[in-house]
């Protein structure tokens, strides 16, 4: 006598159980890449905070974990900077100028409002910068200043401040010629951050990390 066994599968029921058992290793993995994501943001952008930049430096550095709104086992980390310069300070190199860079002088004002001074930014917002070139010396950018009857007497103009270029720029008071910026051909950027060291310590704990999340499941 021969048995025949005859099953008919509801539609769908496999499907579901795959899906009821594939879910607890989706979880676990994705749950490793937001814990990993978060440890490589706080590490980097301490990193970033030690070499001496802004906290508007550190929180550009970015860490989106992707898909976003559902969970999966192939979860991955997108890590960026929005500064597009950002990556000469991981591995260093030179910048050059076309043909020059305008560097500010240590009297110059180091900021315009929230924004870092530079030579472009102070001809938008301040006013024209006039260009002094001496044979064998580095050429030099000057800005019109206002400044005290005393000081223009004395021949010395005291601090270099925005106010007083702001003045200067409108042609108030006595002015004077202050030089502001200095023109390098290059400037050679060391390395000043360790971000990918930072990544591939974080990658090489995944393994321990899945396993921990796993671990914590309720798995048959």
């Amino acid at each position: 006598m021969t048995l025949k066994l005859l099953y008919r599968a509801v539609k769908g029921e496999f499907a579901e159980a795959m899906r009821e058992k594939y879910r607890p290793l989706a979880e676990a993995g994705q749950e490793t890449i937001i814990e990993t994501a978060n440890e490589i943001k706080t590490a980097a952008r301490q990193d970033i905070a030690a070499a001496g930049f802004s906290r508007r430096w550190q929180n550009a550095l970015r860490v989106d974990v992707y898909p976003k709104f559902k969970v999966s086992l192939n979860a991955a980390a997108l890590i960026y900077h929005k500064i597009p310069y950002a990556d000469i300070f991981e591995s260093g190199g030179t910048i050059a100028g076309k043909p020059q860079l305008w560097l500010p002088l240590t009297s110059t004002p180091k900021k315009i409002g929230r924004n870092r001074m530079s030579a472009e930014r102070f001809s938008q917002e301040i006013g024209p910068l006039r260009l002094v070139k001496h044979s064998g010396r580095k050429p030099l950018l000057f800005a019109k200043m206002a400044v005290t009857e005393k000081q223009a007497t004395a021949g010395d103009v005291g601090k270099v401040t925005l106010a007083k270029l702001r003045k200067g720029a409108a042609g108030s008071g006595v002015i004077r010629a202050v030089p502001l910026f200095v023109g390098v051909d290059s400037v050679k950027i060391r390395d000043r951050f360790s971000i990918n060291e930072i990544v591939d310590r974080a990658a090489g704990r995944m393994g321990e990390v899945f396993v921990q999340k796993l671990d914590a499941k309720d798995i048959d």
